[in-house]
Order: structure tokens, then C-alpha cells, then sequence
């Protein structure tokens, strides 16, 4: 199950609206085609804010999401950690155990060992 939010541009209006909340996020390309599955965890300064303004920054260093990233919706979930495994869990079983491509070129934070729930290839 997907965030049930309409998708959100990154302008410093919807940006600075974000609260400074634990949960969950979502980033797509222009075309809604979904390109990361993150979290904003406890160590996040300003929680969601601060984690997803810094996708759409000039300081992000995944290169789909430098290229790629247009838009963004978030959930704030104080179980951030178990959400994200779920929506991950599901895009890999529809997806046929292809990772977002934001979450395949990011760092190994954005591939989560899943456990004897993800498949072998």
C-alpha cells in the first residue's frame, strides 16, 4: 500500500509546510512514476522536512533523484521503520524484486535487508 496522498511539487512553499515529524516518504519523477521509499527516523533534525527537502536539494547525492525528482507525498508514522518495510515489501512484489530506482542507486540505507520475506533472484 502506497501513501493515499496526492502527489506534492517541491517549491519552497509546500516545502517549508512539511512538519518536523517522524514518517514516511515517497519521490517521483514528473510522470508519477515512483523513484524512492524513505523515512524520516528519530536522528532526522527537523524529521520529514529536513529528509525530503534534502532530495530536492543541490547537495543530494543519489543520481536518479538529482535527475529525476519532481514530486513527493509523506506520511508521518511514529512506526516509520515497519511502514516503509511494508511499502517497500509490496513494490518489490509488484514489481517483480525490482528496487525503486532511487532506493537501487542510493546508499545501502535505502536498501533494507526484508529477511526471509524478500525472494531470492
Amino acid at each position: 500500500m502506497t501513501i493515499d496522498k496526492p502527489w506534492q511539487t517541491p517549491d519552497a512553499v509546500t516545502l517549508r509546510a512539511i512538519p518536523g515529524v517522524l514518517g514516511v516518504y515517497e519521490i517521483a519523477d514528473a510522470d508519477g512514476q515512483l523513484l524512492l521509499i524513505g523515512f524520516a527516523g528519530g536522528r532526522e533534525p527537523f524529521g520529514l522536512r529536513s529528509k525530503i527537502g534534502g532530495h530536492f536539494s543541490d547537495d543530494e547525492f543519489n543520481p536518479v533523484l538529482r535527475e529525476r525528482a519532481a514530486q513527493f507525498r509523506w506520511e508521518s508514522n511514529q512506526q516509520y521503520t515497519t511502514r516503509r518495510l511494508e511499502m517497500l515489501m509490496r513494490y518489490l512484489d509488484e514489481h517483480h524484486d525490482d528496487w525503486p530506482a532511487g532506493n537501487a542507486a542510493g546508499g545501502w540505507e535505502d536498501r533494507p535487508t526484508l529477511g526471509r520475506l524478500r525472494r531470492s533472484k
